[in-house]
């Protein structure tokens, strides 16, 4: 898979995991909010935009 097909993935992942924690009242502070900004920046750096991650991460399986 090329890397910004990686990007994007990881991205979708990411996101998954912050809504996760969002739902389930987790502070700010929470290790895994640590990984979400960043792996969002660098799929919007390979040319996806928040909204494209957005809908993937929130659409079902």
């Amino acid at each position: 898979m090329p890397a910004r097909e990686e990007a994007f993935e990881a991205a979708v992942s990411a996101m998954r995991r912050g809504i996760q924690l969002n739902a389930q009242g987790a502070e700010d502070s929470h290790p895994d909010f640590a990984a979400v900004m960043p792996t969002l920046h660098a799929a919007i750096a390979a040319g996806y935009t928040d909204a494209e991650i957005y809908v993937a991460a929130t659409a079902s399986k």
